[in-house]
Order: structure tokens, then sequence, then C-alpha cells
């Protein structure tokens, strides 16, 4: 058993028989027209003192007794604001990404992948819209599609053109290392930036490969009604470094299949097409051509999966070495 894993099922021990009174529940009708039953509620409320209370806490705040020092802290569900919910980002998410990461787990942070039965998964989804009034006055978001792949059979293609559309911005192209490090090194940065928009730059005085901390609607703590009294702010994930909290090594199986990795761009996709609430990463679907988006994917999953890599060492000792 992990450290992570003993601590959290420590925090749930600490908590048997500490318990405050079982709330009175009354059906709840959502902003989309639906009505959650009593029991449904009754029951959810017993899965998440039982699975999720040690962390989120009684009250949904995310400060169970087992959050003290954990990084990424736990989800405050009380702001109604979630990472990966399938729609654009800062719409509420839809039911089956809430279930997704119930079920996986989120990489790199203390959320585990919780192997429970689907009738309880699906009342503590539920259970979970108690906490903040944005599910009674709103509907998720509309799922965002993931469309065909332009790119099958083209792979090498794709991963060119992704590497134009992370590195520079222009029309069409999100120039994600803007915000995210790049991962060329100078000289070829500003060729490329020039074939792309015609224009000349100089990166010399510039430092690429240090990204910085954005601001962010996450809650680091609350006050007494719950509510955020200090934000976080959140680092841009590093490709070569970070654990990206929705995509799985390719030796992992999800969800009983395998983890192909078709599977593994189609999250990719997901998640840059649809942002990441709250954060400072936006809805890329829509803005950006289809094509750029799968292509992104392409090109961000080549970076992923040198994650721990001598080539991916390798690659960010070259962009270090002329800060040295």
């Amino acid at each position: 058993m992990s450290m992570r894993h003993a601590l959290i099922l420590g925090g749930m021990v600490m908590t048997v028989g500490c318990r405050s009174q079982a709330p009175k529940f009354e059906p709840m009708t959502l902003g989309d027209g639906r009505t959650l039953s009593v029991a449904a509620l009754e029951r959810g409320y017993s899965v998440y003192m039982h699975y999720c209370m040690s962390c989120h806490g009684e009250r949904g705040d995310g400060q169970g007794p087992s959050s003290v020092g954990m990084r990424p802290p736990p989800r405050n569900f009380r702001q109604g604001l979630f990472k990966f919910g399938g729609v654009a980002a800062g719409e509420l998410p839809t039911d089956a990404a809430l279930k997704r990461t119930v079920r996986r787990g989120l990489h790199g942070t203390p959320m585990l992948p919780w192997d429970v039965p689907e009738a309880d998964v699906e009342v503590v989804v539920q259970y979970l819209k108690t906490f903040s009034p944005r599910w009674r006055e709103e509907a998720p978001g509309q799922p965002l599609a993931v469309s065909e792949d332009p790119w099958k059979g083209r792979a090498a293609e794709a991963v060119e053109r992704g590497k134009a559309v992370y590195h520079v911005a222009s029309a069409g192209h999100a120039g994600c290392s803007a915000c995210h490090i790049a991962y060329l090194p100078k000289p070829e940065l500003e060729a490329l930036t020039e074939r792309v928009t015609g224009r000349k730059v100089d990166l010399s005085k510039v430092d690429p490969y240090t990204a910085q901390a954005r601001e962010s609607d996450y809650s680091v703590t609350v006050n007494a009604q719950g509510e955020p009294s200090q934000t976080a702010k959140v680092l841009p994930p590093d490709f070569l470094v970070h654990r990206l909290r929705t995509v799985w090594p390719l030796e992992e199986e999800v969800e009983g299949a395998e983890y192909t990795p078709a599977r593994q761009r189609e999250d990719l996709y997901r998640v840059i097409a649809a942002g990441v609430g709250g954060a400072a990463m936006p809805t890329w679907k829509g803005a950006i051509p289809e094509e750029n988006l799968w292509a992104l994917a392409y090109y961000v999953q080549t970076l992923v999966n040198q994650r721990d890599t001598d080539e991916g060492r390798a690659l960010k000792a070259r962009l270090l070495a002329p800060r040295r």
C-alpha cells in the first residue's frame, strides 16, 4: 500500500463514529429539469460519507480530515467548478465526465480511481450536486463531441502541423507556448514563427522555457460558509515533466479496455478542445480548425510519451543549455 493510500484510508477510519446525523432530504429539482429523489440523495450521502468525506469534507468544501497538506487540495464542490467536465470550460460538467473522474481518478493528485459499484457511482455523482446552487440554477453544458480524426495514417504530418499550432500564435493557431513552455531551441522557434507569420522575432532576451503560474478560481482555503477565501495559482504543465491528470501511460488499461495510442490522443483532444474549467486554459473547440485541434493532440502526445525517457531528458537538457 502506498503512503497516499494509507493516509486516505487512515482518514476514513478516523471519521468512523464521529459523523454528524444524516441530513433530512427533500426532492431536488436540477437546472435541467430532472428531479433527484429523496432515496437517491440519502444513498448518495451514505456513499459520499464512506468514500469521499475524508478528503472533500462533510460540507463538500474540500476541508476533510485527510485534506491537510494535499497538493493539489481536494475539490471544493461548493464552488460548482470542475476542471474536466467534457463541456466548454466553466460550464457544469456532464454526469458522464463526473463518473469518468470517479472511476479513473486524476493522475498526479490524491484523487484515486474508485472501483465501486456502478449504482454507488450514480448516486454519489447526484449527491455532489447538493453542495452548490449552480446545479439548481443551470443545466450542464453540451457535451463536446470528439470529431473524426482527420490525420489517420499521416501521424508524422500531423505532428509537424501540431508543432506549428502549439508554438506560434496566429490565425487558426493556438500558440500554447505562451502559457506552457516551448519545446524548440530558440533558432528553430524564430524560424518557425517567421515561416508561419512572415514576421521576424528576436528571442535572445526571452525565456520561453520557464512557465509562470497563472491565476485560477480554485479555492485553497474557505470561510465558515464554505466559500473560497483564498484561490490558488496554477502552473501550466510541462509535458516532459508533469504527469497529466487525465492522460494515461500507454501501458495502462482504462475502464477495462486496452489504452491504445488512438485513445490517448482522444483524451488529449478532449481536454484541449474543452479547456480546463476555472483555469487559464480556454476552450479551443470552435476557436481553431478541427484539423489543428487534432494536430495539437498528436504533437502533445509525442511530448507526453517522452516523459521519464532518455529522449525526453535529452530534449530538456538541450532546451536549458543556453541558460547555463
